[in-house]
């Protein structure tokens, strides 16, 4: 189910926890709180540095080209 799906609000909590250990049971219903709780006081990942698409990569998925450097950019003039 998402969430999208979850349209009524719960009217007897205790009724929905009551399926949930039923359904799943007592060991995987506290792992999934526990890691619920967690992540969400955890820090968030850093991304990974990306190194720049080439002309040539950029070109296959349809992005415009970037600029050419100019030998000059690069301190050899």
């Amino acid at each position: 189910m998402t969430r999208t799906e979850f349209t009524t609000p719960i009217r007897d909590p205790h009724a929905a926890l009551a399926q949930i250990l039923a359904d799943l049971g007592l060991r995987r219903t506290l792992t999934a709180i526990l890691r619920q709780i967690l992540a969400a006081h955890s820090p968030p990942r850093k991304a990974a540095r990306t190194q720049a698409l080439s002309n040539h990569m950029r070109r296959d998925i349809g992005l415009a080209p970037l600029p050419e450097e100019l030998p000059s950019s690069r301190g050899y003039l």
